[in-house]
């Protein structure tokens, strides 16, 4: 993930380091780490190496890695298809009423526990429930 974000800048983490004062090696573990998990002292080194603001590097980080309801989904392949139908039909249904889900992420699920097929088809299911409440609100009666 952080390798990518770097080649946009034409920097290696090599050289964020050098720029930083972040070991390298702290550089090496966060680019095979869930972006949930990155550090502020890692934002911090990309941030001072790009020029921009750690809020910015994260916000481009986010963005690059897309949609984290697709991403959740795709990392977990033994759900439901019919759970995983109905989510998608809602979050189509959403965007074309104007909706936006970006401030949708999986935070507590990563961080309370282990990341298990039961654990995944109960957030699943509280996803849907969610978004089925949005839809229902954002719609007049």
């Amino acid at each position: 993930m952080i390798d990518n974000f770097l080649k946009k800048y034409n920097l290696t983490r090599y050289q964020v380091a050098k720029i930083s004062g972040v070991p390298e090696s702290t550089l090496v573990s966060a680019n095979d780490s869930h972006i949930n998990s990155l550090s502020v002292r890692v934002l911090q080194a990309l941030a001072m190496a790009t020029g921009k603001t750690p809020g910015a590097v994260l916000d481009e980080l986010i963005k690059q890695q897309g949609n984290p309801i697709i991403n959740f989904m795709q990392a977990h392949p033994g759900l439901d298809k019919q759970l995983v139908n109905d989510i998608e039909d809602l979050m189509i249904k959403i965007h074309n009423d104007g909706g936006a889900l970006s401030n949708v992420t999986f935070n507590r699920y990563y961080d309370e526990g282990d990341d298990t097929n039961e654990r995944a088809t109960v957030a699943m299911q509280n996803l849907k429930q969610q978004l089925t409440e949005f839809l229902n609100n954002k719609r007049p009666d």
